[in-house]
């Protein structure tokens, strides 16, 4: 008896499994999406620390806040006796959906090439402090922006360019990138 009992547990476990009839029944759901205008930014002018002279003895540095001060400290002073003319933040564009609200960041600092007048490459620069400035929010330290009615908004960026003592008279540049985003 006992061998049978495997036997018919071994065909029923081999045996193709049998559909039963029963109801059926259908129903539909929607898929969407919203396609909006793409966010892009673009530069409409570099961070600018225009001409500047650095002393033999002591560091200094230039700053251009994003609303366009300039402040010069240290051993670092202006070429042209005061405020030079050039002197400016970066300014961007910020173009995308009408109304829609965006982040922006900056990077934390970044690093400026030079070439020696005359050729050669001069020691690196830093700037850093960089601080940015939403024409959607004025006055307010705040990395979310608001695209107007016309879907734009202004971006301007300022940093603090750092000069060692003894800088020999170079042109520097560096790139600045800004990122923004739909938030």
């Amino acid at each position: 008896m006992r061998g049978r009992l495997v036997l018919a547990a071994a065909a029923l476990v081999s045996s193709p499994a049998l559909a039963a009839t029963g109801q059926s029944a259908t129903a539909s759901g929607q898929a969407q999406a919203v396609i909006i205008t793409p966010i892009i930014a673009v530069a409409l002018n570099d961070l600018d620390f225009g001409s500047l002279t650095s002393s033999r003895t002591a560091s200094g540095t230039v700053t251009v806040g994003a609303e366009g001060a300039v402040n010069y400290a240290g051993g670092a002073a202006p070429a042209c006796g005061g405020a030079c003319a050039g002197v400016a933040p970066a300014r961007f564009l910020v173009s995308g959906e009408a109304g829609r609200s965006y982040t922006v960041s900056a990077p934390a600092t970044i690093t400026a090439s030079g070439t020696l007048i005359g050729g050669g490459s001069a020691p690196a620069l830093a700037i850093d402090a960089l601080t940015v400035h939403l024409d959607s929010h004025a006055g307010a330290v705040t990395s979310i922006g608001q695209l107007d009615d016309k879907g734009e908004d202004r971006i301007e960026v300022g940093g603090r360019l750092n000069v060692p003592a003894g800088t020999s008279p170079a042109h520097y540049r560096a790139t600045l990138t800004i990122m923004v985003t739909y938030s």
